[in-house]
């Protein structure tokens, strides 16, 4: 399922080539290709919230629907954090990219903006409770729950968390021969994204390069690529 990092650096370099841009280097690439990929990764969560006032045909923002839940599955996780009642705070997952919901035995916990919790905690009829509980994110690392945990003497409270990871970063690497910078396939990693998304993969890329490129330029970089591979393998 993931995008072999190798053919996109190949396509940005025949295309960045072709339109005078100048040489972006292995460093720079790096650099483009994790922003790219997060880029990506974002819009996902914003077509989320929009298919539905955009798509008004039930079957086809079904379609849509299934196809945006098999890009983000690669980033699905699930965790399960235990919280003894010492402290209101929980600490998220050190690849966390983005919450999906937080869970205890009673329900979903809920989340509020820093404003909405002073305006809920400062009326009695609205004030959290054990079996409404909510959290603020507080900091990149915690949430805050309200009200704080409150298990038995001796027990815990289990908090599910189901969350999308932050993709890993993905990176060309490479050996320099005779002043060249030649591909390493063992240190390379491939990006995570759904293969779906190459091209845009390498649109993006020239575009935080300052380039913008047609699709049919994106084709013709791949016949390249795929000629010169082929050259290289009889040589």
């Amino acid at each position: 399922m993931s995008i072999d990092i190798n053919r996109v650096y190949q396509k940005v370099l025949v295309l960045s080539n072709k339109e005078q841009r100048g040489y972006i280097s292995p460093q720079e690439f790096n650099l483009l290709a994790d922003k790219a990929q997060l880029d990506i990764l974002d819009s996902y969560f914003h077509d989320v919230k929009t298919s539905y006032h955009k798509i008004k045909n039930e079957t086809k923002f079904a379609d849509e629907m299934e196809m945006l839940s098999e890009k983000l599955q690669p980033f699905k996780a699930l965790t399960t954090i235990n919280n003894d009642g010492t402290t209101a705070n929980l600490s998220l997952p050190t690849d966390l990219y983005r919450i999906e919901t937080i869970s205890r035995a009673e329900g979903e916990v809920i989340e509020l903006s820093a404003k909405e919790i002073l305006l809920t905690e400062s009326n009695p009829l609205t004030k959290a409770t054990i079996n409404r509980t909510v959290y603020v994110r507080d900091a990149a690392s915690t949430v805050r729950l309200y009200p704080t945990p409150a298990p038995s003497q001796g027990q815990t409270i289990a908090f599910e968390i189901r969350y999308f990871k932050r993709p890993v970063v993905p990176i060309w690497a490479f050996v320099v021969t005779s002043g060249k910078a030649l591909h390493n396939s063992t240190d390379s990693v491939d990006f995570t994204l759904h293969k779906s998304e190459e091209e845009n993969l390498v649109i993006r890329i020239l575009e935080l390069a300052g380039l913008t490129i047609n699709r049919p330029d994106i084709q013709q970089a791949a016949l390249v690529d795929k000629q010169a591979t082929k050259q290289e393998q009889n040589n």
